[in-house]
């Protein structure tokens, strides 16, 4: 009988065995919920939705992914400082934010940083980014992954500026950290922080009177029914990350760590390569929408915004990304 007992234990614990995901033994269950401003319709949240499926299927359904799309998890600002305390709760976000954690990240927000679509995998790829990302970690955030591009951000006015002087006291949305102040001052005009979520009604309220803004989200907010132009600006490349909690991040078997990262890197390629892919199909549905495409001077752009470097002291950091970057 006791054989018999020990022998019918040996083949429950066999089985439980057979049904446990490949280094998840104990069977546990995780959750992260994930944020983003934009709409669905945004190639971001796309990416979001690839990275979801991906780490969904690659666990067997032990690590859940759930995606919330139009700031329907918070503000960026409430989701990120929910992840610091270890809430299982993750966001697409700038640097510009995150360099409220760490100041120098602030600089991979600034302007004309890059310039091309091509330097994007040269400035991930620098020692100084890859030493920054780990900095964030002290200060409860885990960065998944840095490559999710959102396009190029132009300048969404009601009245046509060829060049800085032309935004004299124009009130321009802003994100509201320090790079996005001084660089929207460097252009001319009046910074005006606010939520994305609040840009139409704002500027159909006259809050303000211009955004900077890229592409994929103007449509998807419908910018073009309350603004009349877009000067090309380029002034940021808009690079964005997947920013979790690293004390979340920390459960997770040393397997699932590996998932979660791979595929966060994926999600944000397909959301780069769209964007880049259909950049200028997004401005000819601008330009249907009723848009009127400035010319302007550039270079004149460019000059201005060389101060920000030099007032926010990041004047030495941008020679050594430069240097890295084989300029």
């Amino acid at each position: 009988m006791k054989k018999m007992i020990a022998l019918g234990f040996a083949l429950l614990a066999t089985a439980n065995m057979a049904f446990a995901a490949p280094g998840n033994a104990d069977g546990k269950k995780y959750l992260l919920k994930v944020g983003t401003v934009l709409a669905e319709t945004d190639p971001l949240y796309k990416g979001l939705e690839l990275f979801r499926d991906n780490v969904m299927k690659r666990t067997n359904g032990n690590v859940e992914v759930q995606v919330f799309a139009s700031s329907q998890l918070g503000k960026d600002e409430d989701v990120i400082e929910q992840a610091r305390l270890g809430t299982n709760v993750g966001i697409t976000t700038e640097p510009g934010r995150l360099s409220a954690y760490y100041k120098d990240f602030g600089i991979f927000s600034a302007p004309y940083l890059i310039t091309e679509t091509s330097e994007i995998d040269k400035v991930l790829s620098t020692p100084t980014f890859k030493e920054m990302g780990k900095k964030l970690e002290p200060q409860g955030l885990h960065l998944l992954s840095f490559n999710w591009f959102q396009g190029e951000r132009h300048l969404f006015t009601k009245i046509p500026a060829a060049k800085p002087a032309d935004l004299t006291g124009v009130r321009i949305r802003s994100m509201g950290n320090p790079v996005a102040n001084a660089t929207m001052t460097a252009l001319g005009g009046k910074p005006v922080t606010s939520p994305w979520a609040e840009a139409y009604q704002s500027l159909e309220n006259k809050v303000y009177d211009a955004v900077e803004v890229h592409y994929s989200a103007a449509l998807g907010a419908s910018i073009a029914e309350v603004t009349k132009y877009i000067e090309k600006t380029g002034h940021f490349f808009l690079m964005t990350g997947l920013v979790i909690s690293q004390k979340w991040f920390e459960t997770l078997p040393a397997e699932y760590q590996k998932i979660v990262e791979e595929e966060a890197y994926n999600g944000g390629k397909l959301a780069t390569d769209t964007n880049i892919a259909k950049a200028d199909e997004f401005e000819k549905q601008l330009v249907s929408k009723g848009l009127t495409v400035n010319k302007i001077d550039k270079q004149a752009f460019i000059d201005a915004c060389q101060a920000v470097y030099k007032e926010l002291g990041f004047a030495d950091l941008k020679a050594k990304i430069d240097k890295e970057m084989g300029r």
